[in-house]
This record gives structure tokens, C-alpha cells and sequence, in this order.
């Protein structure tokens, strides 16, 4: 009896040992605390990436932004750079708003024979010499196009006048100094009634200056003996010869597709197709929304004070490039320019996270204000204040 007693006790501690650990409502109870855990540390990292992705697209922008502004600069502090005369600045009142006849192999490009590519397509077939011009809206939706000009001569920033008329192929110059092989020229008259048509040639590349004589040969391929009617040999003792340097930059800037900052080469053929190897207009900076430009007029020559006024009416693209003495007067009396351009970051967001409307030169007297569409993406504005170093000096 004592042996069977003791044998069921055992046996009811191993049983009690069997019915160990959780029950059922235990065991939901854990998962439940357990998905709700893993919901919050689902939350947070997707707050946490939503964060880190918002963080990442404005650095992109301010970074584009900064950039943006950087080049744009660096082209219109040197803009007028060649043409706009040595120290008696005679060659802007030669080159400012005479109509640029160019080809390329041949080929004419200026004035063009066809549109512009968009987002240049509002941009005039003829073009004149300015240091800078600014298009309003002419890019639509993007805002204005602003198109820079100048030359990197560097040996000689002062005209050459002619010691007799030039032939077809043959400049005769007073002063060869400063021109090498392969130089860009400009050929101007003195304005007269008008500012007249400009001629771009090419110092041929068997050019020796040190060969001695005041012949200049041209050659190459911006050489062509007549473009849009103009010829070499239309030149005169009274005219100038004005050097651009080996390669002058003669570009248009505006937004296009996709936000994308554009460049537009002037000195280069229109491409139909855009290749990897040179396309034209090429991208210059992306995320770029809109970009709006003003003019820094001297409007009082004897006290050189400086007014911010809109590219419009009397400072309109139309009126400044109208070929009249009027229009280069005006031209002379841009002294900088006030470049503003809106960024957009490439993330879409999934809340309203900007304005409806942001505004560019609030402190003058021609303030823009820009659509923002749509409001679930995050803008950034940048605006900067440009001197045009070579036309400080014209009066």
C-alpha cells in the first residue's frame, strides 16, 4: 500500500510538470503586443526615411540652386568681354545692337534660318550684340531667356582699324597685334543712322604674325566671304576689326522640360537630334522650376546711381535690339543684372508642403511672383546681383 501511494504521487508531480507554460489566450495576447510593437518601429522607420528622403531632395536643390547661380555669374561678370572696347570703348559703340551675321562651314546660323529649339523658339531669328539681354517669359511656363556674349581675346581687348579695304579673304590691318591663328573676328562699321550689320570671321590657321606685313588671312570654319548679304570686302578704312578670341561664348539660357535648366550654343549648328557627343541645346542644371531676370540701369550717368527694372517696355528685348543708336545707348546703360531662380525637388510629397505663390525681387520696384504648381513639392528661391564688369566704364 505504502509502495502504490508513493508511486501515485510521483506520477502526479510528472503530470503536473506535463501542464506547464502558456495558455491560449497568452500566447494572442503576445502577438498582439508583439504586431503592435512592430507597427510603432514600422512607423518610425518610415518616418524616418520619409525625413531622410525630404532632407536629401532639398540638399539636391540648394546644391543646384548654389550651382545654378555660380555659372551664371561667372558668364555675365564677363559678358561684353572683347566687344566692348580698350580704353577709349570704342568698340561698343561699333558692336552694341549691330545684327550678328554668322556661319558655321559654310552654313549660315545667325541670322537663323530657322526656329530655335524649345525652349528658345520665342527668341528672335536675328541677333545683336549685347553683353546681356533678357527675353521676358520667352520660355514660358520656365519664365525668361537670357542670352550672354562675350569674347576671350585676352592678347588684345582694344579694335583694330583697317589700314586699307579689305578683300575677300584678306584683312589689312593698321595693328596685327593680339591676333593669332584661328581667331574669331568681328568686323563692325561705325554707326551711322543705324547701328550697322556685324560680320563674324576666322583668322586662317597659316596665319604667322611674326611673318611681319598688316595682312591678316582668313580661313577656317566660321570663314565665309558673305553671310545674309554681307561680304568681307563691304568693309571700309572707317571700319573696326574687333577679336573675340579662339572661342567666344554666344549662349542662351532658359527652362525647359522636366525642369531642366537649358544652354543653347549660338556658335554651333542646331542639332535635330540630340546625340550623346554634342547636343544642342544641352542640359546645364536640373530641378531649376523657373528663372526671372532684371536689368541694374544707370539712370543717372552723373551720379551713377542704379535702378532694377523689368525687361519690358523701354528695356523690352524688342526695343533694345531695335538696331537704332537709341537702342545701343540703352544698352550701354546696363550695368548688372539681377538673376532669380526657383528650384523644385524631384520628390513628390505626399501632404501639401509649399505655397501656392512665391516672390522674387521683393526689395525693388519689379517684383515676380511665381506660380507654384503643384503644392506637394518643396521650393527654393535664389537670387543673386551680377555687375557687368566691362560696361561699369560706358556712358
Amino acid at each position: 500500500m505504502l509502495m502504490k501511494t508513493l508511486y501515485d504521487t510521483q506520477l502526479l508531480k510528472w503530470h503536473s510538470v506535463k501542464q506547464k507554460g502558456f495558455s491560449l489566450i497568452e500566447l494572442m495576447v503576445g502577438l498582439v503586443i508583439g504586431l503592435l510593437m512592430s507597427l510603432v518601429v514600422y512607423n518610425v522607420l518610415n518616418v524616418n526615411e520619409g525625413r531622410k528622403r525630404t532632407t536629401t531632395s532639398l540638399n539636391d536643390i540648394n546644391q543646384a540652386g548654389s550651382y545654378t547661380i555660380y555659372q551664371l555669374d561667372k558668364l555675365v561678370r564677363s559678358a561684353g568681354s572683347g566687344f566692348t572696347g580698350g580704353g577709349d570703348k570704342v568698340g561698343a559703340d561699333y558692336a552694341f545692337g549691330c545684327r550678328l551675321d554668322m556661319a558655321l562651314g559654310g552654313t549660315q546660323l545667325i541670322p537663323a534660318t530657322v526656329a530655335f529649339p524649345t525652349p528658345f523658339n520665342a527668341v528672335s531669328a536675328t541677333v545683336r550684340v549685347a553683353p546681356v539681354i533678357i527675353y521676358d517669359g520667352a520660355a514660358g511656363v520656365g519664365g525668361d531667356v537670357i542670352v550672354t556674349m562675350s569674347g576671350n581675346a585676352g592678347l588684345g581687348e582694344s579694335p583694330t582699324s583697317f589700314s586699307a579695304s579689305p578683300t575677300v579673304a584678306t584683312l589689312k590691318l593698321v595693328n596685327h597685334a593680339g591676333v593669332r591663328a584661328n581667331d574669331v573676328v568681328l568686323l563692325a562699321d561705325k554707326p551711322a543712322a543705324s547701328v550697322s550689320p556685324c560680320l563674324v570671321q576666322q583668322v586662317a590657321s597659316t596665319f604667322n604674325p611674326i611673318a611681319g606685313g598688316s595682312n591678316v588671312g582668313l580661313g577656317g570654319s566660321y570663314y565665309t566671304a558673305t553671310v545674309n548679304l554681307r561680304s568681307v570686302a563691304d568693309f571700309t578704312t572707317t571700319s573696326q576689326v574687333i577679336n573675340l578670341g579662339q572661342a567666344p561664348n554666344l549662349n542662351m539660357f532658359a527652362v525647359g522640360a522636366n525642369n531642366t535648366l537649358m544652354k543653347y550654343d549660338l556658335m554651333q549648328n542646331r542639332q535635330t537630334t540630340t546625340t550623346a557627343a554634342n547636343p544642342n541645346p544641352s542640359v546645364y542644371v536640373d530641378d531649376v522650376y523657373q528663372m526671372h531676370a532684371l536689368y541694374g540701369v544707370d539712370t543717372s550717368p552723373a551720379t551713377s546711381s542704379l535702378t532694377w527694372v523689368a525687361p519690358t517696355g523701354t528695356f523690352s528685348s524688342a526695343t533694345l535690339l531695335a538696331g537704332t543708336l537709341a537702342a545701343a545707348t540703352s544698352l550701354k546703360r546696363i550695368k548688372a543684372i539681377k538673376i532669380g531662380v526657383v528650384m523644385r525637388t524631384a520628390l513628390l510629397e505626399r501632404e501639401t508642403v509649399s505655397a501656392t505663390t512665391l516672390q522674387l525681387f521683393g526689395d525693388t520696384a519689379a517684383p515676380v511672383t511665381v506660380n507654384l504648381a503643384p503644392t506637394t513639392f518643396r521650393y527654393r528661391s535664389f537670387e543673386a546681383v551680377i555687375p557687368l564688369r566691362n560696361t561699369l566704364m560706358l556712358k
